[in-house]
């Protein structure tokens, strides 16, 4: 990953340092496209002032003396011809007539007598509508205007050299820190994520970042916590499934070894006892295949939707009301009032509905009543029994897997609660209970309402 953001960075690089060569290329042909373009308004104006003195079919030689003098002011060699191509006047027959002091001058500013190779470029000459004759036109070789344009030329591409270079090395130097930079969390983690592949669900990734890598970041750490999470739970469920087997299986054992001994002769009555142990063990894989799908709903993020609350504890009650009344009990709602709520629908009916039936089953007389409304943190509903009662010395661990009171061992296998208090906490809230025994439990569910 380094190396791929590195080699980006100098992708990029090189394509800002072509753009620097493209822009010394333009930036130099703008230059000479300048110099060209002054150069001809030099000659559009003296080819003016040449085609003034023309009048008449005659050539004003006054004129013309003025258009040489100011072209040689300019730095330009001129010809003036006309239509048989004969000069009107020969530029060196006015060099001659100029003082000694002004061709001093002249000779110091254009080197006027040096060789030049340059050609002549034409230009034609008109005067009322037709062509008169031809202007020759050069530079004359002004040896320290040729030395600023190249220093000009060769000060912009040195600038731009040094840029290139300056401009080059930064840029690998930043492209190297920000490769190493931006991989670091992605370096954490693929280490974090090696640790996981060899079993280690505790590690996390730390992340201040709020962009796509700290929520990457994220998402990593609420998959090690789910993996951590269930390996827990599968492991936890394995040995109190152990645990539950063994006591029925050493059961029937020493039934089946009595018999075949000849300890028990009543066959009939040790076939019944085995018999009875076979339905525990029935029991004990059901409660085991509830468990299981319950757990397979806690890593699974279900869907909220709105629902009104009374019309939800209405249908539970309404389902719950033969059970109750063969048993010579009632469930009541206490509230009559609307309250719509945001919540995973599908996992508060389910722990509703076990904590109902376990109030049905510890609940000889008298019933269940259930109220709810808002607090602080939500909404909540309580579920009041006038049941038993649970002591207090084993408040604590109703919630635990397969727990079970001695006085209750036949009820059930323990997992009801268990499963109540962990699609709970996946919901985002808490569960507490009060009881007294003789006397009935509360249990009030608090939740918060789903975005």
């Amino acid at each position: 990953m380094r190396t791929k953001l590195f080699l980006a960075f100098i992708v990029v690089i090189l394509a800002a340092l072509l753009s620097t060569i493209v822009f010394e290329y333009m930036i130099l042909r703008d230059f000479d496209n300048y110099v060209g373009s002054v150069r001809d308004d030099q000659i559009h104006w003296i080819m003016v002032s040449i085609e003034g003195g023309y009048k008449n079919g005659d050539w004003d030689n006054r004129v013309m003396s003025e258009s040489i003098h100011w072209a040689m002011m300019l730095g330009l060699d001129i010809k003036i011809l006309n239509m048989q191509g004969q000069e009107i006047i020969p530029s060196h027959h006015y060099m001659e007539s100029l003082s000694p002091s002004m061709m001093q001058r002249m000779e110091e500013l254009f080197h006027i007598h040096s060789d030049t190779n340059l050609a002549y470029s034409k230009f034609p000459i008109s005067a009322g509508g037709k062509n008169v004759g031809m202007l020759l036109a050069r530079s004359f070789q002004k040896k320290e205007l040729a030395e600023k344009e190249a220093i000009f030329k060769g000060r912009v591409a040195h600038f731009l050299y040094v840029y290139l270079i300056i401009a080059g090395l930064g840029s690998v130097l930043i492209g190297l820190l920000l490769s190493q930079y931006l991989s670091k969390p992605l370096l954490r983690l693929k280490k974090a994520s090696e640790k996981v592949a060899g079993g280690d669900f505790s590690v996390r990734i730390e992340s201040a970042s709020s962009d796509e890598v700290g929520d990457l970041a994220k998402t990593f750490n609420r998959m090690a916590e789910s993996l951590q999470k269930e390996e827990s739970l599968r492991k936890r469920l394995m040995s109190n499934v152990a645990h539950e087997l063994r006591t029925p299986l050493t059961i029937m054992k020493t039934h089946v070894e009595a018999m075949a001994d000849g300890v028990v002769t009543d066959t009939s009555k040790g076939l019944v006892n085995i018999e009875h142990e076979i339905e525990k063990l029935i029991e004990l894989v059901k409660g085991i295949e509830d468990i299981t799908a319950a757990e397979a709903s806690f890593f699974v993020k279900g869907e909220a939707g709105e629902i009104n609350l009374k019309e939800l504890l209405t249908g539970l009650r309404e389902d719950l009301l033969p059970s109750f009344q063969t048993r010579g009990l009632y469930i009541k709602i206490l509230k009559d009032s609307d309250l719509n709520v945001t919540t995973d629908i599908e996992k508060l009916e389910r722990i509703l509905r076990n904590i109902l039936s376990n109030g049905l089953k510890f609940t000889d007389t008298g019933g269940v009543s259930i109220d709810y409304g808002t607090d602080a943190k939500g909404f909540f509903i309580e579920v009041k029994d006038t049941g038993r009662g649970i002591p207090e010395q084993e408040l604590p661990l109703i919630f635990n897997r397969f727990y079970r009171s001695e006085e209750s061992r036949v009820e059930g296998l323990g997992l009801g609660l268990a499963i109540v208090k962990e699609l709970v906490e996946v919901m985002g809230g808490e569960i507490t209970v009060s009881s007294k025994v003789g006397q009935g439990t509360c249990f009030r569910l608090s939740l918060p309402f789903a975005v």
